[in-house]
């Protein structure tokens, strides 16, 4: 069936331009809606994100803190272990004298005696006197036995002279053992 317009054209034109403002109107107000939902979504992010902004700066700040903390504390254990380090080097390259004297005691035979004994890194040069060639012979193989070995290596007699009063004047050379150390 056909329709039948009885409403004038201006009538009509109006009712097209109410129902336009509507849903133009109802457009306009969903759009708002997403837009106001959007913006309100953008800030809680927005607000979170500067939250975890704010709470990392912190932590970088706490961290920063105790790293300087604890830089001195490294350069002090550095240095520490260094000197440790030297000092250990130190003990190692010792001489133990105390042990050496005790030993060369027992092997130095009666009427010899020293003027000098002079410890240059493994080297020691012993100078002294004696009242018989024999006494200095006796010293040098007593340098030269088992015991002596305990004590010295490469043991070389460097001078031997006799003064008018007829005392031994010796020079000795030796390198020190590693069991003096």
């Amino acid at each position: 069936m056909a329709e039948i317009n009885l409403l004038p054209v201006e009538e009509r034109a109006h009712e097209q331009f109410l129902l336009l403002s509507k849903r133009l109107s109802i457009a306009s107000i969903v759009l708002l809606v997403f837009t106001a939902v959007f913006t309100l979504a953008t800030l809680v992010l927005f607000t979170s994100l500067v939250s975890a902004r704010s709470d990392l700066v912190t932590k970088v700040e706490e961290n920063s803190s105790k790293i300087n903390e604890l830089k001195a504390s490294e350069e002090l254990i550095t240095v520490v272990q260094e000197k440790a380090s030297a000092a250990d080097k130190l003990l190692t390259a010792r001489i133990n004298h105390k042990t050496i004297f005790e030993s060369l005691s027992q092997l130095i035979p009666q009427g010899v005696y020293f003027s000098d004994i002079r410890f240059s890194g493994d080297k020691v040069s012993i100078s002294g006197k004696a009242k018989s060639y024999a006494d200095v012979a006796g010293l040098a193989s007593s340098f030269l036995s088992d015991e002596g070995r305990k004590l010295f290596s490469g043991v070389s007699v460097d001078s031997l002279s006799s003064d008018e009063t007829g005392v031994f004047v010796f020079a000795i050379t030796a390198q020190l053992s590693n069991l003096t150390k």
